[in-house]
């Protein structure tokens, strides 16, 4: 036989002298759980309580309560899961109640809007009127500054005055209801959002028509 043969590690895995007694001690106990039962009867386990000197009556009390801690467990298990889904329910129905309440304002927020709106368009158009009749005056003055005073004149002068006076009423009334619409809650949040104006002058507010 070579040299190379005698030298050659012998087949299979080599266990120390020193590991043998942990290596059974091992084994033994992988065996014993194997063999053991997953579970016992009754009987099997007064048996061992007979064996350990408990009388049968314990083991049937131990029991009892061990039984009646599982329940209670499994009840808390089932009260514990409960409450999970009604907390999942209570906040699906919130998101939902959140999306619509959202959806009301913001329709709430549109019409409101759309009124002020329209109010400030009657506005400027009642504005525009009064700069009509103001200018209309300036051109009558300025027609009747030379002429002689008499019934004509004044008609005309006093016509031209009457209907700046009735624009200016008719402006204010419109002004008026858009400053007490735009000033009242919740339009105020509404007129803030939308970039409205928070008022508009009255008559004898307006320097220049």
């Amino acid at each position: 036989m070579s040299d190379v043969t005698r030298n050659r590690s012998p087949q299979g895995q080599q266990v120390a002298v020193d590991d043998v007694d942990d290596l059974i001690h091992t084994a033994t106990r992988l065996m014993q759980k194997d063999a053991a039962p997953e579970t016992l009867t009754t009987e099997d386990v007064k048996r061992i309580g007979q064996e350990l000197d408990i009388p049968a009556e314990y083991i049937d009390q131990a029991m009892a309560v061990l039984e009646q801690r599982r329940r209670e467990q499994e009840q808390a298990k089932l009260e514990a899961e409960r409450a999970r889904r009604a907390r999942r329910e209570r906040l699906r129905k919130g998101a939902w109640v959140a999306a619509g309440v959202a959806v009301v304002l913001g329709m709430s927020g549109l019409v409101v809007r759309n009124g002020l709106n329209s109010t400030l368009q009657e506005v400027t158009r009642q504005r525009a009127q009064v700069r009509n009749v103001v200018e209309r005056r300036a051109r009558e003055q300025a027609r009747y500054a030379t002429a002689t005073p008499g019934p004509e004149r004044d008609a005309q002068i006093s016509g031209a005055e009457n209907r700046v006076s009735v624009e200016q009423r008719r402006y204010d009334l419109v002004a008026t209801e858009y400053n007490a619409s735009a000033s009242s809650f919740p339009r105020s949040w509404v007129v803030r959002l939308s970039g409205l104006p928070s008022s508009v002058p009255l008559s004898s507010e307006v320097t220049s028509w």
